[in-house]
């Protein structure tokens, strides 16, 4: 989206030269710095790098880049005003009394995502925001209803055959700017209220997971 959108760059040669791993510089600087952040003296010019990164975000998804998924606008915001807001001062020596008292933040950071892999905790809450590990959920309805018209998928409806197809990412970023929940009982939910409003219409929830191929109906 933003070698294309942005940058102006044809898809031929960014699958011919594999540009598509630039996006992977981002969240490795990132990493390292949170890392160089927690660990090195320097902590103030650290925290002026990460800042400069969420002002780099912005200037490529914000109002005047492409105008996408605005509710991670505050989010970037909010991130440069906590960086500025705690690295202002002198930061404590990290010590044993300051892990012991915030040992719960270890465990909701680290130890809870673990149980993700096994589906027993949020994908959103274990560091898959954007990692595509999601199941994408496809609406398959007939009767050619007009509230939904704007949000049926033209292009690349392999799942609803027969029948128009909404993609509930789609949907949810024109319809609240902000991605869905990728989480089998918030889709089911989600599939239960749309039958519920729709009762004379021949109506399927599929579930697509780009990284295994599978498809299962709820």
């Amino acid at each position: 989206m933003v070698l294309t959108n942005f940058l102006g760059l044809p898809m031929v040669s960014i699958l011919k030269y594999k540009l598509f791993f630039v996006g992977l510089i981002i969240p490795f600087v990132e990493i390292l710095l949170a890392i160089l952040l927690f660990s090195s003296k320097s902590k103030r010019k650290i925290s002026y790098l990460l800042m400069l990164i969420h002002l780099g975000i912005l200037v490529l998804i914000g109002p005047f880049g492409l105008g996408y998924n605005s509710v991670v606008w505050f989010w970037n915001l909010a991130m440069i005003f906590i960086l500025m807001i705690i690295y202002v001062q002198p930061i404590e020596v990290v010590n044993r009394n300051m892990l012991v008292s915030q040992l719960y933040w270890f465990l909701l950071w680290f130890v809870m995502p673990v149980f993700s892999l096994f589906g027993s905790w949020y994908q959103y809450f274990s560091f898959n925001l954007y990692s595509g590990k999601g199941d994408q959920m496809y609406i398959c309805i007939s009767g050619h209803q007009k509230e939904l018209s704007p949000y049926f998928e033209t292009k690349g409806n392999f799942h609803c055959k027969g029948t128009d197809c909404i993609n509930l990412q789609n949907w949810a970023m024109k319809e609240i700017k902000s991605s869905p929940i990728p989480e089998i009982e918030i889709y089911k939910k989600i599939g239960a209220y749309l039958k519920h409003k729709y009762p004379n219409n021949q109506l399927k929830i599929i579930l697509y997971n780009a990284h295994t191929q599978k498809s299962v109906e709820l």
